[in-house]
C-alpha cells in the first residue's frame, strides 16, 4: 500500500511524537482524558502545541499533499469511522445507519477534509451546527472527544507526522463550538 511505503521508515519516531502530542493535549485538557485503544508508548520530554486552525495559511493549503492526497485522506476517514464504530461512547451515531447513509457520511467527511487541507474537493454539505443539532439529544463534549480520539487513532495507524496531525486536530477542534451542545 502506498501510504505504508511512504511512512514506514519514520514509523517509530512519528508514533512517539504523536503519542506525546496526544498525551500533552489530555494533560492540558482533563476533559479529554478517556480510555483509548491506542497502544502505550514511552514518553519523551518534547513539548507539543496545537496552533489555531488558519484556512488561509500557506501550511494549510499544502496539508492535502503532505497527508498524501485524496486516497490517503479517504483511507484515514474510513479507519476513523471504524474506530468510532468500535467506541461505545459514540458508535450509536453510525451503527443504525444504512450502507447508503454511511457512504454519504463518508463522502461528506472526505470532501470536507480534502477541501480544508487545500485539496481540489468542495464540501457541499450543511454547516456543522445544522448537521449535528439535536443529534441524540445533543452531542456532549465527551462524545466530541471520543470522535477526536478516533481521528487520532486513524492518523496514528497511517503514521501521519506530528506536524500534520497537529494541523488536522486544530481544524477538528475549530468545529467544537458548532458541534457540541452539552458541555
Amino acid at each position: 500500500m502506498k501510504i505504508q511505503s511512504v511512512f514506514t521508515k519514520a514509523f517509530w519516531l512519528i508514533f512517539v511524537c504523536i503519542t506525546v502530542m496526544v498525551l500533552t493535549i489530555f494533560r492540558l485538557s482533563p476533559s479529554l482524558a478517556r480510555p483509548t485503544t491506542a497502544p502505550p508508548a514511552q514518553l519523551s520530554a518534547a513539548k507539543v502545541t496545537i496552533a489555531e486552525y488558519d484556512p488561509q495559511s500557506s501550511e494549510t493549503r499544502y496539508l492535502y499533499r503532505r497527508l498524501g492526497g485524496y486516497n490517503a485522506i479517504a483511507t484515514i476517514v474510513d479507519d476513523m469511522t471504524q474506530f468510532a464504530l468500535q467506541d461505545p461512547a459514540i458508535n450509536q451515531y453510525w451503527s443504525h445507519l444504512s450502507t447508503d447513509s454511511r457512504q454519504k457520511f463518508r463522502q461528506g467527511v472526505v470532501n470536507q477534509f480534502c477541501q480544508v487541507t487545500g485539496g481540489p474537493c468542495i464540501y457541499t454539505g450543511q454547516t456543522m451546527k445544522v448537521v449535528h443539532s439535536g443529534m441524540h439529544g445533543g452531542i456532549t463534549n465527551n462524545e466530541f472527544n471520543a470522535f477526536v480520539n478516533a481521528i487520532v487513532l486513524a492518523l496514528n495507524k497511517h503514521n501521519v507526522k506530528l506536524k500534520e496531525t497537529s494541523e488536522v486536530l486544530a481544524f477538528v477542534n475549530s468545529l467544537r463550538k458548532e458541534i457540541v451542545e452539552k458541555f
